[in-house]
């Protein structure tokens, strides 16, 4: 199983849409941490975690994999929601394309499920008044949309 292809393939149009833009917005993806989030004014950070990884074809290869993709945009607090909604909408794009995106030959192909969000800060549906309260004095509006997904491994 080759979890890096399945995360490129997600990732990659994702980069490329976010720098695309002028000034280019900063991604980031597990394991890499965002140290400047106070210096930059906007980010996003982008989060795919796996679910089922053995479900067999018809034969006996694992060829599918399942998984989730969220996407957090952080924009400067206090300035209204408009740019925190374009830039969401930018990662529903990114979404919408790999599902109209035909299937290759050879690669790996991804499909997404229904697209939940965007869903904005404070409240992610926390439980803990805790975590709302510290994402209540970040400097940061925060938006999330997720979906989750099928990858193919094809040959």
């Amino acid at each position: 199983m080759n979890y890096q292809s399945i995360r490129a393939a997600v990732e990659t149009p994702l980069i490329a849409t976010y720098n695309a833009l002028s000034p280019a917005v900063p991604v980031y993806f597990d394991n890499v941490f965002n140290l400047d989030s106070d210096a930059v004014a906007e980010f996003v950070d982008v989060t795919i975690q796996f679910g089922l990884t053995t479900e067999q074809t018809l034969t006996t290869a694992n060829n599918y994999v399942r998984g989730i993709v969220v996407v957090r945009v952080y924009t400067p607090k206090g300035k209204g929601a408009s740019r925190n909604q374009s830039l969401a909408d930018r990662a529903f794009t990114v979404f919408e394309t790999l599902n109209s995106t035909a299937k290759p030959a050879s690669g790996v192909y991804v499909r997404l499920t229904s697209i939940e969000g965007p869903s904005f800060s404070p409240d992610f549906g926390g439980q803990v008044p805790d975590q709302q309260s510290r994402r209540a004095f970040t400097p940061f509006f925060v938006s999330r949309i997720e979906a989750s997904f099928q990858a193919t491994i094809l040959s």
